[in-house]
This record gives structure tokens, sequence and C-alpha cells, in this order.
């Protein structure tokens, strides 16, 4: 990412939706957009974990962030998180570009577990974690606190025994024609 990406950003994360269950607040000018961006290049700087942009290819537009939220090497696992913008909704691309990061977990950085969590009404996020073969590993009661409440998530996972990166080898050839996004 970078701050050349600060217009399109605004253009989805001003979107009550799109916010609605991603743990941050709707942006409401182009600097909240900004501030979101030089924070992510600084922990590039830094060599810390974060999130990478989402370009659609033919529209040459930036439309989400996927990536790794949190690593803990002691015990070598990671998770993941991610935001799209609504139009591109309903399309595939996030399931595309969440195969991609799990391969680039397994293969690259070594992870022997992946994870990820959704607000329990998040029935999109669920879904995208499904059909990337992650498994649904119960309820995290109330350890979110968003929007003025304590919210409940569904935590899913996938093993790297699990992982055959069959997925992955069938999106690429879409994500390479469609999203244009590949962490490595």
């Amino acid at each position: 990412m970078s701050l050349k990406d600060a217009k399109d950003m605004f253009e989805y994360a001003q979107d009550s939706q799109v916010s609605k269950y991603a743990g941050w607040n709707v942006h409401t000018s182009i600097q909240d957009s900004k501030l979101f961006l030089k924070h992510t290049i600084n922990k590039y700087k830094k060599n810390h974990i974060s999130s990478w942009g989402i370009v659609h290819k033919a529209e040459k537009k930036f439309i989400g962030t996927a990536g790794f939220t949190d690593w803990n090497l002691q015990h070598n696992y990671a998770e993941i998180g991610y935001t799209l913008s609504r139009k591109y909704w309903g399309k595939g691309y996030m399931t595309e570009v969440v195969n991609a990061i799990i391969y680039f977990g397994f293969r690259t950085m070594m992870l022997n577990r992946i994870e990820a969590r959704c607000v329990i009404e998040n029935i999109a996020s669920a879904r995208v974690m499904e059909k990337v073969g992650m498994k649904y590993e119960g309820i995290l009661r109330q350890c979110m606190f968003m929007n003025g409440k304590y919210c409940n998530l569904k935590i899913y996972s996938i093993l790297k025994e699990e992982f055959s990166g069959k997925q992955y080898d069938d999106s690429i050839k879409i994500s390479t024609r469609v999203c244009g996004f590949h962490p490595f």
C-alpha cells in the first residue's frame, strides 16, 4: 500500500456496511485513510507484519486490504484479517486472496496454524473461511469491544497438515487475471 491508495481506500472505508463488522471506525475524511496508510507504511519500513493492498487488475483500482494481523513466532501461528470494497463483494475475490495468504503462510512463513475470526453476524466472512478449508472451532465470547458493545466472535483455523495447496493452485489462475493480489 502507498499514500496513492488514499482516494480509493476512502471510497470504501467511508461505507458503514464495510466497517460494520471490521473492528475499525468508518473513515469520515480522506485524512483517516491517509493516517491508516501512513501507519501501514511505517510497519513496512520496520519489517513488522501488516496487511497488503488488493488491486483490481482490470480497473487498476485499490479495492481492499488483507494479510496477517498477528504472528506468534514461538508457537508458529498467525491470524488473517481482510476488508473489501462493497462493490466487489460476492465475486469470489476475497476467497482467492485468502487462499494466496494461506499459501504464503504455510510455504514461506512456515506456519503450522493459520486462524481467522469474525463477528457472528458476519456470514459472508465466515463463508470465505469455510471456502478456503478453514474449520470452525467455536465462539470467543465477548472478546471484542466494537460499536459500543462486547461482541462474540467465531474462530476458524487451518493447519499445515490440512493444506494441500490445491485450493491455491486452482485459484491462482483467477487471482492473477482478476485480483492482482500476491504477497510474494
